[in-house]
């Protein structure tokens, strides 16, 4: 298939469009990778096949699977940000990917990875401030820095220099922002609940996780972060 011309490539995209917006996951990477394989220079193909598998991965039960996508995603994030250095979307996928491989890993490697996702999330709100997934990539980002085991910031602030500096309140900062750049993304609304309750405020938490689930569905994994939402709300429940 390598060789086909533009058109038909463009066609091959608005194929994968058409079927992630009908919530078809895999038909949707099906036509993504075939436009990827046909032109590996093309940047959009690159990006959107990345985000298709990050989310196979998200919907992934087995961790050696889910291990193998998120490797996958990475290296065709890695590619369109080569083929794109200007483009917020293959920085922001490439911190998505990380941030998803960063829990598979301990130590050394997940200090590198923590950085690398601070950094590539950086890089894409500087090329695009209103990137609602770059605030969303760094709202998790401060919340799960700030709940790093002590044993694992030790290590990191003897042997590699530490971890860079975050804080609850930059957590909800970003949160808000992406909730407000896409006020109907269950995600956002969903991961500021979550930070919310990690702050101890726990009947704004309780606002923000009941609010997520009376939304409607907009994206593949929106029913995997309905199941984050009813556990999140649960624990707080229970603590209240």
């Amino acid at each position: 298939m390598v060789g086909i011309g533009a058109a038909a490539v463009a066609t091959l995209l608005a194929s994968g469009d058409s079927a992630i917006a009908r919530l078809d996951l895999d038909a949707a990477t099906a036509a993504y990778r075939q436009a990827y394989r046909a032109a590996p220079h093309n940047y959009e193909a690159a990006w959107k096949l990345s985000r298709a598998i990050a989310d196979r991965a998200t919907l992934t039960a087995n961790a050696t699977d889910q291990n193998r996508l998120c490797q996958q995603a990475e290296s065709l994030a890695r590619a369109a940000v080569a083929l794109n250095p200007r483009g917020a979307k293959g920085h922001v996928f490439l911190a998505v990917a990380l941030g998803k491989r960063a829990i598979f890993v301990g130590g050394r490697t997940k200090v590198r990875l923590s950085r690398e996702i601070r950094a590539e999330a950086d890089q894409a709100l500087a090329l695009d401030p209103h990137d609602d997934l770059a605030h969303h990539v760094l709202g998790v980002w401060n919340r799960e820095v700030v709940e790093v085991s002590g044993v694992l910031r030790f290590f990191a602030n003897t042997f590699l220099g530490g971890i860079p500096k975050a804080s609850l309140e930059d957590a909800l900062g970003h949160l808000r922002e992406a909730a407000k750049l896409r006020p109907e993304v269950i995600p956002h609304r969903v991961e500021l609940g979550i930070t919310l309750a990690s702050a101890r405020r726990y009947r704004d938490a309780e606002q923000e996780l009941v609010r997520a689930l009376s939304m409607p569905t907009s994206w593949v994994t929106d029913d995997h972060y309905r199941a984050r939402a009813r556990d999140a709300l649960a624990r707080i429940r229970r603590k209240s």
